[in-house]
């Protein structure tokens, strides 16, 4: 199962807030997609995946960019 953010069209820091909240309110075991169409945007979202440690893959297209984040248990969730 997966969750689609649509952020073509949005400058940042908007697709990297996006994605934040997607990352707070997905339970883990879910697929966040992530729809961007600028370098900016794509790189701002990867980082953020990085910084809390989650996998991702990218996928371009003709003219936009796919990031598949894979929401696991972040490591201040588990107990």
């Amino acid at each position: 199962m997966y969750i689609t953010i649509d952020a073509r069209g949005l400058s940042c820091p908007i697709p990297q807030q996006m994605t934040i909240k997607a990352i707070r309110t997905t339970k883990p075991g879910l697929t966040i997609i992530v729809l961007v169409d600028e370098a900016g945007a794509r790189d701002s979202v990867i980082r953020t995946a990085r910084a809390v440690g989650l996998p991702y893959t990218l996928e371009k297209n003709a003219d936009e960019y796919k990031i598949y984040i894979l929401r696991e248990e972040l490591w201040m969730e588990k107990k």
